[in-house]
């Protein structure tokens, strides 16, 4: 008897484990890449504030206000998904090495979204 309630407690922390640091982190991530596919698809219209040359020329361009806001908007939305995704390649260590072994590196993710909100407001080569 003893041991059958070992058992099923030893089992039930397993499956405690299993869920809260592998499952749940692991559906946060495919949440978080299907909100990125989703922004992308969203915001893949939005004006830039200025366009730059191959010879390295900027011209400013003329945004309405509206324009304007949902540049922000978007770069603020990339910038925020790539924290979210930086928290989960630094804090969910288990989870992010297995998407890992699947082909996503969580942490080069974030960097690639900080760098896009960084660039969104320019036409040109970056």
């Amino acid at each position: 008897m003893l041991q059958t309630l070992l058992t099923g407690f030893i089992g039930g922390v397993c499956a405690w484990f299993v869920t809260d640091y592998i499952a749940k982190p692991l559906q946060r991530f495919f949440e978080l890449r299907r909100e990125v596919n989703r922004c992308l698809v969203f915001y893949g219209n939005v004006g830039a504030r200025l366009t730059v040359g191959k010879d390295g020329t900027r011209q400013t361009l003329d945004l309405s206000p509206e324009e304007d806001a949902r540049l922000a908007q978007a770069q603020a939305t990339f910038r925020d998904l790539a924290g979210q995704m930086r928290a989960f390649a630094n804090v969910d260590v288990l989870a992010s090495q297995i998407v890992k072994l699947w082909g996503y590196d969580a942490n080069k993710i974030s960097t690639a979204l900080v760098g896009y909100s960084n660039e969104i407001t320019a036409y040109g080569p970056g």
